[in-house]
């Protein structure tokens, strides 16, 4: 019991000593350690998670299919005349085979309107020419005013 008694004794003689010391600097240090050991720990812990995620997600990465190759693009061909007519709403006359003479086969054609494709259907009235034409795959249409020009085009 006596040495019990001494050590209890040995240990409180000692606590005053403990306690000059500043509580502020004993803060500090410690605070200053934790704090590197904490960022340390973070950069290690930031370069490990990273790197885990990036392997992660290259093994979990599913190859994507191929894009489908363009659709090609549609076939142009010299122009052919389907259907022309001349006239006014009232009268109309075909125009189909005096236009098809000219026409097909060229890459693009231009003509003035005029009474002279199949004489004047509607005298006094104003007059047009429509014109559905193929330029290979595509079907296209043209209209033009009597006395105006007329362009049927199949290069592009």
């Amino acid at each position: 019991m006596r040495r019990t008694s001494a050590l209890v004794i040995a240990v409180l003689l000692a606590l005053p000593a403990f306690a000059q010391r500043a509580p502020d600097e004993d803060v500090r240090d410690r605070s200053d350690e934790y704090q590197d050991a904490y960022r340390k720990g973070y950069e290690r812990g930031f370069e490990r998670g990273y790197s885990k995620g990036l392997a992660d997600g290259e093994r979990r990465a599913v190859a994507a299919p191929a894009p489908l190759p363009p659709p090609p693009p549609p076939r142009l061909g010299p122009i052919v005349v389907i259907n022309a007519d001349y006239g006014s709403q009232a009268h109309r006359c075909g125009a189909t085979r005096y236009l098809a003479k000219r026409a097909d086969g060229k890459r693009s054609y231009s003509m003035e309107v005029t009474n002279g494709i199949c004489g004047d259907p509607s005298p006094k009235d104003r007059k047009t020419l429509d014109v559905t034409y193929r330029c290979g795959d595509i079907e296209k249409t043209a209209s033009a005013p009597e006395h105006r020009n007329i362009y049927l085009d199949c290069n592009g």
